[in-house]
């Protein structure tokens, strides 16, 4: 996330701040949502609208909790995609 950060504010700081709105945006559906059903594996995952990103999370119904793995740069090798034990 940090060189997200640093890659985009060399953009500019509204590029920044849209960013940084679509990562809320994907933690309040997640709240809202959190069976999205888009998956890799055991994971879930959830795209960003504007930017190539996807948060990869898993739910423990258990816990009614969700652990998020990966805020993934989609322009990666898919290999490099989160591992779930």
């Amino acid at each position: 996330m940090n060189q997200a950060y640093e890659y985009y504010s060399e953009i500019s700081l509204s590029v920044l701040q849209s960013f940084d709105g679509q990562l809320e945006r994907v933690y309040q559906s997640l709240e809202i949502n959190p069976f999205f059903q888009f998956r890799y594996k055991k994971l879930r995952a959830l795209p960003f609208k504007s930017f190539p990103y996807m948060v990869f999370f898993d739910i423990n119904e258990q816990e009614k909790a969700i652990y998020i793995y990966s805020v993934f740069n989609t322009n990666q090798d898919p290999e490099k995609y989160p591992k779930v034990k």
